[in-house]
């Protein structure tokens, strides 16, 4: 509803398409050494892109339906407009904000094409993340129980439903906010990412950097064009930086005086984490989409509790996807089971 004025019903039973089609992704995951092969030629290549394996079959395939609810979507709304039914209301909704764009007079003008652009990214970016996310949060939560209890105590003793802005709070409910951002450290739904160099640079370096040849540097020359790797996930767990306990789960360090150190705080990234990348090519919707996990983590863990479903031992595996998801050691899909019982308090 805030991104489409579109409500999907998927929690009502309905099944949607657009779940559908990333299910199915994350269903036929398995990629052969030609899979990979093809997928990082093509990164240099673009030639690689159109040889018909079945990653790139797949991809192909969720890009066509990708469009073809955008374009539904955006008929839907335009019809509806037009026949008045959202007359005399303004639509605050990502798609209504864009359409608006659309017939500005003067200033920067958005094309239909670059709304449709948008609802596609939206629909991967919003979807995707966001759930994968969602996952790893609570499973961090059934594989600490003391963690899952301390959190059920503060919700249940806020009492009410909190308010969008006191979920943007960090102050509100305190120790969601750092099982939220905690998890976002731990396990960002992006592992890493690309960014190429629009004119020629120098990066200094935090600390020298010895070269094969036995040379000290304190910085990296880059070219134009060059296309420099970002690892976030390793920058976000790197004990250098979050100290000898950065792999470890722990919601504390957001809470404690000198929980953050030093060296994480020169992070300039949201909240000292790059999960959400930095800079102007950052994610837009970071502040919804931590909102949206803690409305989602305030409701179900007041009502129930979470267990692995095989015992607090259970083994977890990636499953490589559209984005690595976690499953259970030796299963297929991308499915992370969990035990699920209803809350009944003391």
């Amino acid at each position: 509803m805030a991104g489409f004025s579109h409500e999907f019903d998927s929690l009502g039973g309905k099944p949607a398409t657009i779940q559908q089609v990333f299910s199915a992704f994350d269903a036929s995951a398995k990629q052969s050494f030609v899979d990979v092969a093809v997928v990082l030629f093509a990164d240099v290549f673009p030639v690689f892109s159109y040889v018909p394996v079945s990653c790139v079959k797949s991809l192909t395939d969720m890009q066509n339906t990708l469009s073809g609810i955008a374009k539904k979507l955006l008929d839907r709304v335009e019809k509806e407009k037009k026949e008045g039914v959202i007359d005399g209301k303004e639509d605050k909704s990502i798609i209504g904000v864009l359409i608006k764009a659309t017939e500005a007079e003067g200033g920067r003008h958005v094309t239909s094409e670059e709304v449709l652009s948008s609802m596609k990214e939206l629909l991967l970016a919003g979807y995707i993340t966001t759930s994968n996310s969602m996952t790893w949060a609570l499973v961090e939560l059934a594989r600490n129980p003391d963690i899952q209890g301390k959190l059920r105590d503060e919700l249940l003793a806020f009492g009410s439903e909190p308010t969008y802005d006191q979920l943007q709070s960090s102050l509100t409910l305190p120790y969601l906010d750092a099982v939220v951002h905690e998890s976002l450290r731990i396990h960002p739904p992006l592992t890493d990412f690309v960014r190429v160099a629009t004119e020629d640079d120098v990066i200094p370096l935090s600390a020298p950097v010895i070269t094969k040849s036995g040379q000290a540097i304190n910085s990296i020359s880059v070219a134009r064009g060059t296309k420099i790797g970002l690892p976030m996930a390793c920058i976000n767990r790197s004990t250098a930086i979050w100290g000898p306990d950065a792999k470890v789960f722990r919601p504390e360090r957001w809470l404690e005086k000198d929980g953050i150190p030093k060296k994480a705080q020169d992070v300039q990234g949201y909240r000292h984490l790059l999960t959400f990348a930095d800079g102007p090519r950052n994610c837009l919707g970071k502040g919804f989409a931590v909102s949206e996990m803690k409305a989602v983590l305030s409701v179900l863990v007041k009502s129930f509790v979470f267990e692995m479903r095989d015992g607090p031992n259970t083994q977890i595996e990636l499953c490589r996807g559209i984005l690595p998801r976690p499953r259970v050691v030796g299963e297929e899909g991308a499915a992370m089971p969990l035990r699920v019982t209803r809350y009944e308090g003391c």
